[in-house]
């Protein structure tokens, strides 16, 4: 019977495509470790349950980040995995429950993921990966049990593809972009999108980046992009697509590299490494952090979040218009 850990694991695996995929940082291509294994084969491996291994416990606090820090697929994608990590702890445990309290199995198993989901969308602050998977798992073990407690079995009714459908999109606030003008006085998105953009180019030419903008630029415009990538663009910026319907906007984030190093981030937010190291373990460091084998690195994008840096989308004309100003001076 196809229930809700039957749908989150051929979600995972279609989303995969057979693919091998990078638990570290997200991205096979961007990992330092060359090596990596299907999924099939790296979710065999993960140990979550009463043994938790070290390597175990360092995956499940990079999927946590991932599937907060990243793009909106992205997130969508780490956070399904997240879950397909969890059910095989739940999938025995939930058949005995059934059997003893003569309850559907399906409906256990749709009530412990839907826990699992509301304790993750209900966290707050910089919870310890251990923690966060210990509060869950306790969190589902609770649910079911009050649930076949309750005396009748209850279909949920919402359908299970209903809820993996929505569990995985969250409401995110967009960064406003900072700019010279206040952006309240610009009556005209178009022209503030356009000061915006020439502003990012006139900074990049003062700090000697252009070219290498510049070479970003020619990958978007030549296709080599993966689209899934492209930010969203407003009914008002596809009037810039109009020739050959492609969106060539970017976001800022993508001209940095994707991570850091963990004492660099630490340094960037003014900590030592060993302050930084003994916040981690306390869940009060401001920013999330992946793993690559023994070592430890942090997202870009989350140290923009933390400094309050707007991960403004831009489109490359105007950038290059931007630094083109600022070169003639």
């Amino acid at each position: 019977m196809r229930d809700v850990f039957t749908l989150i694991t051929e979600r995972v695996l279609r989303d995969s495509g057979g693919e091998p995929i990078c638990a570290h940082v997200g991205d096979v291509q961007a990992c330092a470790i060359k090596s990596h294994p299907m999924y099939q084969a790296l979710r065999e491996k993960v140990r979550l349950g009463r043994s938790k291994s070290v390597a175990s416990l360092r995956l499940w606090e990079s999927v946590c980040t991932l599937a907060r820090e990243g793009g909106h697929q992205q997130r969508e994608k780490w956070l399904m995995i997240l879950l397909d990590l969890l059910t095989p702890y739940f999938g025995g445990w939930s058949k005995e429950l059934a059997r003893k309290w003569h309850y559907e199995v399906s409906d256990i198993r749709s009530a412990m993921v839907e826990s699992v989901l509301e304790e993750w969308f209900s966290m707050t602050g910089g919870m310890p990966a251990k923690k966060l998977l210990d509060t869950m798992m306790n969190r589902a073990f609770a649910k079911a049990r009050c649930l076949v407690e309750a005396g009748s079995s209850e279909t949920c009714t919402t359908s299970t593809e209903h809820l993996i459908s929505d569990a995985a999109h969250e409401e995110y606030s967009t960064l406003v972009a900072s700019s010279i003008i206040d952006a309240s006085t610009v009556q005209n998105p178009d022209a503030d999108e356009r000061i915006r953009g020439e502003r990012i180019g006139a900074l990049l030419q003062r700090m000697g980046a252009i070219e290498w903008a510049k070479t970003y630029h020619d990958k978007v415009r030549n296709g080599f992009r993966d689209e899934a990538d492209a930010p969203s663009i407003t009914p008002t910026q596809v009037g810039r697509s109009w020739v050959d319907g492609r969106n060539l906007y970017y976001r800022i984030s993508d001209l940095l590299p994707q991570y850091i190093g963990f004492s660099e981030a630490a340094n960037v937010v003014c900590l030592s490494e060993s302050q930084a190291s003994r916040m981690a373990k306390k869940g009060t460091l401001p920013f999330r952090v992946l793993w690559i084998g023994n070592s430890r690195v942090v997202l870009v994008r989350s140290l923009m979040h933390v400094l309050s840096i707007p991960d403004s989308i831009v489109h490359p004309d105007d950038v290059e218009n931007g630094a083109s100003h600022v070169g003639r001076e």
